[in-house]
């Protein structure tokens, strides 16, 4: 989440506000550097202030909306002019007028949701700690929505329940193990195509590596797990998918 804004005490309000809610906010006081900043990061969205000196946030939002490589990005106005007509016709998804409350905000960010911006990962692990600490992680990234499941035969279950947009699958699992998992997915043309993480403790055989490998997968080992590279990993996959 990229907050726009030439206050920093208005940026740290708003992480006191979004933070608690699993928002990560990401500051920006030069609204000059915003369409780099947002390609570097692709946020969930955008909040973006207008009264800026030497470029306001209307420059900034027209210029965002005119280049087909940031025009997708919500972008929440947050000012204390009330133009939330202008906003709306420049292409804004929301306008908010200063002083902005935490609900208000919160709302906003919940209308996104409501919009389909959000994507479901399906986390399948048979230990709860892990399952526990991939959903802080990815709930600490508003994109992403966690649906866990315990072992290995719920997660093929909630694969067909409900088709999710990526799948973080452990790989040692009683019963139905990450392997069957990955061999049921490519047999079906209806899922053979969903981008999947595979995390293990580690102890992979050579033959177990090289099928891995012969599946197309990334492996990410639990013990140097970390939010940034779960994160690059989910988006690169999301990425290869879509191109």
């Amino acid at each position: 989440m990229l907050s726009i804004d030439d206050d920093p005490h208005v940026i740290s309000l708003y992480e006191r506000y979004l933070n608690p809610q699993g928002y990560h906010v990401v500051p920006l006081t030069d609204p000059a550097k915003a369409k780099e900043r947002i390609l570097e990061l692709k946020p969930y969205a955008i909040t973006l202030d207008i009264m800026m000196p030497n470029r306001d946030g209307w420059t900034v939002l027209t210029d965002l909306k005119s280049d087909p490589d940031t025009r997708d990005y919500p972008v929440v106005i947050c000012s204390i002019m009330e133009q939330s007509d202008k906003g709306f016709s420049l292409g804004a998804a929301d306008y908010l007028v200063k002083p902005i409350l935490q609900e208000d905000l919160v709302q906003a960010l919940d209308r996104l949701n409501k919009s389909g911006t959000s994507l479901d990962v399906l986390v399948i692990d048979d230990d709860p700690n892990d399952l526990r600490l991939i959903e802080k992680i990815l709930n600490e990234h508003g994109q992403y929505r966690p649906i866990l499941a315990q072992g290995g035969r719920r997660g093929w279950e909630a694969i067909n329940a409900k088709v999710p947009h990526a799948i973080i699958l452990d790989v040692f699992m009683p019963e139905m193990d990450g392997f069957t998992i990955l061999e049921k997915l490519r047999e079906s043309p209806t899922l053979r195509d969903i981008p999947v993480l595979v995390v293990s403790g580690g102890g992979l055989t050579n033959e177990q590596l090289q099928q891995l490998s012969d599946f197309g997968q990334r492996l990410i080992t639990k013990a140097s797990l970390n939010a940034g590279e779960l994160i690059e990993s989910i988006e690169n996959a999301l990425k290869r998918i879509s191109s």
